[in-house]
């Protein structure tokens, strides 16, 4: 009796705890995305003198930006994800794809050296263009 009470439990709260799992690795996930930006935002203005940094960092925040979208897909609001990500998912998956290509133009930008400026602001604009709608500051 025992035994079948610990397995009822322990599958009623595997959903939960799988939902946890999620949000925590999302959270870590958009956190080194946050951490690539600021460090590479911090170059760019000259806060820093790493400018042999920067391919790293838009390489690092184009990588990320390819497994966003999946980050998302179990519907786990919480941390600062709002749930209006699984009420609008074609409009959220539009924002994701914004990044991402914001993500690979700054990437193509830091290799190329040409056109850095705008594609930096490219990126800001498609972090911010999500973020007002669908994290909660």
């Amino acid at each position: 009796m025992r035994a079948r009470t610990l397995v009822f439990f322990t599958l009623i709260a595997a959903p939960a705890f799988a939902d946890e799992g999620a949000m925590d690795y999302r959270h870590h996930t958009m956190e080194a995305i946050g951490g690539h930006t600021v460090a590479f935002f911090d170059i760019l203005q000259g806060k820093v003198p790493h400018s042999d940094h920067l391919a790293l960092h838009a390489g690092a925040i184009a990588d990320l930006s390819a497994v966003v979208g999946t980050v998302f897909e179990v519907n786990a609001p919480g941390g600062h994800a709002l749930p209006a990500i699984w009420e609008n998912p074609d409009d959220f998956a539009s924002k994701v794809a914004d990044f991402q290509a914001a993500a690979e133009g700054l990437r193509d930008a830091i290799a190329s050296g040409d056109g850095i400026g705008p594609a930096a602001q490219a990126l800001g604009g498609a972090c911010k263009g999500c973020h007002d709608n669908y994290r909660e500051e």
